[in-house]
C-alpha cells in the first residue's frame, strides 16, 4: 500500500511515460506539466496543467498501462495519490457512474492512438474483464431504478411498524416505521435489495414524503386502538434521509403532510444517521428547524461508521438509538458489552432518550433493563408489520407476546 507524499521535480523531468505501469496518480501543487505523447522522436502535446490539476489517474482506474507521458514545464511540487485512496472512492461510486468513467478513458484512449496513427492495446483481459462487470453493474442499477420509479407511480412503496416498548412496564409507546416495497403482485422486494440504490437515487425524495405522508396519516387512524393512558406521547419514529434533509422543500412539505390530518408534531420522531453531517449546512439548518417545531429527533446507527462525538453536540438530538449488532454481541462479547455501557452513558450525560434496537432474547432484556435503557424494539416483541397487523398488535396492553400475536 502507498502513502501519499510530497514530490519535487526540476524544470524538464519526465515524471511519467506512455507504455508504464501506473502506480500511483499526482496532484499539482505549483507549477506546470506537460501531458504528452512521444511521436517520431518528437512530443505530441495533448494539454499543459496546472495547479491543482490532477494526472496520471487514467491507469489506476481501469488497471491499464499509462496512455500518455507527462514531464514538466516549469518546476513542480506534486502531491502523490495513492491507488488505495483513488480506487476506494471509484469502487463506492454508483455503478452508472462507474460505466461513464470507464467508457470515457475508453474515448480518451482511443483519441491518443489516432494521434499516434496506430491503435492501442490498453484493453487487456483485466481490463475488458472490469468493464463488463461495469456494465453488468451498471444495467442491474438502471433496470432497478426503471421498476423502483414504477413502483412509485404504482404506490407501491409503504411503511410497516415495529413496535417500540417501554422496557420497564413493556407497554407499547411507539413505533418505527420501516420501508418496504410490495408490488402489485403482492411479493415483497427485500430493503437489502433495493434501500441503498433508492438513497442514491433522486427517487428517494418522493419516496421519502410518501412514506411520511401514509405514516402521518396512520397514526392519526391509530388513535381509536391505542392503550389507555398512552394516547399523549404515543408516536411515530420515521427514517429520513440526508438528502431529503437537503431538499429545501422537505420542511414545507413535512408540516403540510402534518396539518392535513392535525397531527402535532410532538408524535412524529424523525430518524436520522450522522451521514446526515455530509449533506451539507441546508441538511442541519432544515434539522434544528424541526426540533424547534416540535419534531423529536433520534439518531441511528451511531458507533458503527465514521462516528465522531461533534456529531452529538452539532445534532438538536432526542434519542439516542443503540444499533442492533451490539445488542447482538452484548452477551458474548465484552468490548460489545462495554460500548452499549459507555453509550449509556454518554446519553445521560447528554440528556439523551436510549432506545435499544435488536432485542432478540430475554438474556438481552433484562441487560439492558439493569443497565437504565428506557425503551427497545426487536424480535422478542415484534417483527415489522403492516398496518392492519399493527392494529391487531395494540389490541394487547402490554408488549409480552406480541410476535406470536403478530
Amino acid at each position: 500500500m502507498l502513502t501519499s507524499q510530497i514530490c519535487d521535480y526540476d524544470e524538464n523531468e519526465v515524471i511519467l511515460r506512455e507504455g508504464e505501469l501506473g502506480d500511483r496518480a499526482y496532484l499539482i501543487e505549483s507549477g506546470q506539466v506537460l501531458v504528452y505523447l512521444p511521436k517520431d522522436g518528437g512530443e505530441v502535446p495533448l494539454k499543459v496543467l496546472g495547479k491543482g490539476e490532477i494526472f496520471g489517474e487514467m491507469a489506476l482506474i481501469d488497471h491499464s498501462v499509462r496512455s500518455a507521458s507527462c514531464r514538466t514545464l516549469t518546476a513542480v511540487r506534486l502531491l502523490t495519490v495513492t491507488q488505495e485512496q483513488l480506487l476506494n472512492r471509484v469502487q463506492s461510486a454508483d455503478p452508472v457512474v462507474r460505466l461513464l468513467m470507464r467508457a470515457l478513458l475508453d474515448r480518451l484512449r482511443d483519441q491518443n492512438s489516432e494521434i499516434r496513427g496506430r491503435r492501442l492495446t490498453s484493453s487487456t483481459s483485466v481490463h475488458a474483464e472490469a468493464f463488463a462487470q461495469d456494465q453488468r453493474d451498471a444495467l442491474d442499477r438502471i433496470n432497478l431504478e426503471s421498476k423502483m420509479s414504477r413502483g412509485l407511480e404504482n404506490d407501491e412503496f409503504l411503511p410497516y411498524y415495529q413496535p417500540i416498548v417501554d422496557l420497564a412496564s413493556q407497554q407499547i409507546v411507539g413505533c418505527e416505521a420501516l420501508l418496504r416495497w410490495r408490488s402489485s403482485d403482492g411479493i415483497l422486494t427485500s430493503p437489502q435489495v433495493f434501500i441503498e440504490a433508492l438513497e442514491q437515487s433522486p427517487l428517494i425524495l418522493d419516496v421519502g414524503q410518501v412514506i411520511l405522508e401514509k405514516c402521518v396519516a396512520d397514526l392519526v387512524k391509530l388513535r381509536d386502538h391505542l392503550p389507555a393512558g398512552i394516547e399523549d406521547h404515543f408516536f411515530v419514529s420515521v427514517n429520513v434521509s440526508g438528502r431529503q434533509f437537503a431538499d429545501a422543500q422537505f420542511l414545507d412539505r413535512l408540516e403540510k403532510a402534518r396539518g392535513q390530518v392535525g397531527l402535532e408534531s410532538k408524535h412524529i420522531k424523525l430518524e436520522v444517521t450522522e451521514r446526515i453531517m455530509t449533506e451539507g449546512p441546508l441538511a442541519i439548518a432544515t434539522l434544528q428547524q424541526c426540533r424547534k417545531l416540535g419534531y423529536k429527533i433520534a439518531i441511528d446507527d451511531f458507533g458503527t461508521g465514521f462516528s465522531s462525538l461533534q456529531y452529538l453536540a452539532a445534532m438538536p438530538l432526542h434519542d439516542l438509538k443503540i444499533d442492533r449488532s451490539f445488542v447482538v454481541q452484548m452477551m458474548s462479547n465484552e468490548k460489545a458489552l462495554s460500548i452499549v455501557k459507555t453509550l449509556i452513558h454518554l446519553a445521560s450525560l447528554l440528556n439523551l432518550n436510549l432506545i435499544a434496537e435488536g432485542i432478540e432474547t430475554s438474556e438481552q432484556l433484562a441487560v439492558l433493563q439493569n443497565l437504565g435503557v428506557q425503551m427497545g424494539q426487536g424480535y422478542l416483541f415484534a417483527k415489522p408489520m403492516s398496518f392492519a397487523d399493527l392494529v391487531t398488535v395494540l389490541s394487547h396492553r402490554q408488549a409480552k407476546g406480541l410476535a406470536q400475536a403478530a
